[in-house]
């Protein structure tokens, strides 16, 4: 069995790339976060190929070169093992080679196996699975499947897949909320139709947000689905061309339907009362409020307030998008991670996650400029790693907004799951008393102005 590691800096690339090599090719992997964990050559040379990133930012916010100096490395202990550099630079000579920043997973391990010099004939005995899972809330939005469906039942300890749904039947979100009722987490398709299955889905999510926004019907429905359909493929497949599309156009519809409001309350009433996820609510309110508040906090006015707000939907989509568990979202400073009840490894994924967020943005093209720094702050860290004790003033406004602005929102939720009467005054009393400092305490007065206006 052929061994390789993954040295990379996000947990959810990591994780990604290793479930899709072991899954498709029963390749063993294993992987680290950087390179600097290698501890000698020999510990090196024991894997068959290598892929790497070609740089990350340290907890200091500096830009190391990951690639190069693994590259480097093998070169001066003559370790000629396939290295694969993922993101652009000049390495196509020898062992290694570089693969575009933006790369699919079909492009890695195509890579990877030409790189091993793995022949057809070993191809066709590596294990490779039957059916590949697919979470069961990416077909929300998809009608007439290209392929069949199954589900997943274990007898006498084996596992067997029972066909469901027949490929071109009706399906729609009442028929999968169904399956979801009984406690299925997960669709099931063969493995010759599943990049065929993810393509439908990508194109019909999109036609489908479009057509809601066209007909001013289900729309908000719709931008959740949209939500959770981009989120959930950004993480599966990675930054694709058509990933990218899909997370900008769920950005634009979550745009579209705030800016379409004229009045605060009944959008805020119609959205907590929506069947919605808890990260979508959180992001839509944060959304929202910050589309009110904005214009009076001296930003600019025109293209320039447009394109401070294009940044904050951006912001809201991306700052949590490796924290896929909504036990993980709920953690917001030092105390609930105390109190959380989570693994070493989530406790380790949520300290870093804002600095993780800032990596992936970092790759993704096309996308407002400053968005990586809100980001890496938007818990009031600078490095983006951890919770701090105290709020302070040297961060980005737009960081600061954004932080008193969660808080309010994650306050507002808390009522609603606790079933207590949602008193929005109280709230913005309390965030009165937890911030000191006048540039938080400004965002307050902004919000206060929404509920009691002059």
């Amino acid at each position: 069995m052929r061994r390789i590691l993954i040295i990379h800096s996000d947990q959810g690339v990591q994780s990604s790339l290793r479930e899709y090599l072991s899954n498709e090719y029963s390749f063993e992997v294993e992987s680290i976060r950087h390179f600097e964990e290698i501890k000698s050559p020999k510990e090196l040379s024991t894997f068959d190929g290598i892929l790497c990133e070609n740089k990350y930012t340290d907890k200091e916010g500096f830009n190391v070169t990951s690639g190069r100096n693994l590259i480097n490395f093998s070169i001066d202990h003559s370790i000629k093992k396939p290295i694969i550099i993922l993101g652009e630079v000049e390495v196509d000579y020898g062992n290694y080679v570089s693969l575009p920043s933006r790369f699919s997973l079909r492009d890695v391990s195509l890579q990877l196996i030409k790189s091993l010099g793995v022949t057809e004939e070993e191809l066709r005995h590596l294990k490779m699975p039957d059916y590949i899972q697919v979470e069961i809330s990416n077909f929300y939005q998809l009608s007439n499947p290209c392929c069949d469906i199954y589900i997943k039942m274990t007898k006498t300890g084996e596992d067997h897949y029972v066909k469901r749904i027949y490929a071109d039947d009706v399906l729609d979100k009442d028929i999968v909320r169904r399956y979801e009722d009984n406690n299925l987490t997960h669709f099931y398709v063969q493995k010759e139709d599943f990049e065929k299955l993810m393509g439908q889905i990508l194109s019909q999510s999109l036609s489908k947000v479009v057509k809601a926004f066209k007909q001013g019907s289900k729309v908000l429905e719709t931008s959740s689905d949209t939500y959770e359909i981009s989120q959930n493929l950004l993480n599966d497949m990675g930054i694709t061309p058509q990933t990218v599309k899909l997370a900008k156009t769920s950005i634009v519809a979550m745009q579209k339907t705030i800016a379409g409001s004229k009045k605060l309350m009944p959008l805020l009433r119609g959205l907590l009362e929506n069947e919605t996820s808890y990260a979508f609510k959180r992001n839509y309110l944060i959304s929202l409020f910050f589309y009110q508040i904005i214009p009076n906090l001296g930003w600019g006015r025109g293209d320039q307030l447009k394109q401070t707000m294009d940044k904050v939907c951006y912001i809201c989509f991306f700052h949590d998008i490796v924290l896929r568990d909504e036990e993980l979202l709920k953690i917001h400073d030092s105390e609930d991670l105390a109190l959380a009840d989570i693994t070493a490894n989530q406790k380790k994924l949520v300290l870093e996650h804002a600095n993780m967020c800032t990596t992936l943005l970092q790759e993704i093209s096309g996308i407002p400029s400053g968005i990586d720094v809100i980001v890496r702050q938007h818990h009031g860290a600078l490095n983006g790693i951890g919770f701090p004790d105290v709020y302070t003033s040297n961060l980005s406004p737009l960081a600061i907004c954004f932080i008193v602005i969660e808080k309010y929102v994650v306050e507002i939720l808390k009522c609603l799951e606790n079933r207590e009467k949602l008193k929005l005054n109280s709230i913005l009393l309390e965030l009165d008393d937890f911030f000191h400092l006048s540039s938080y305490r400004k965002i307050v007065f902004e919000l206060k102005s929404l509920i009691n206006p002059n």
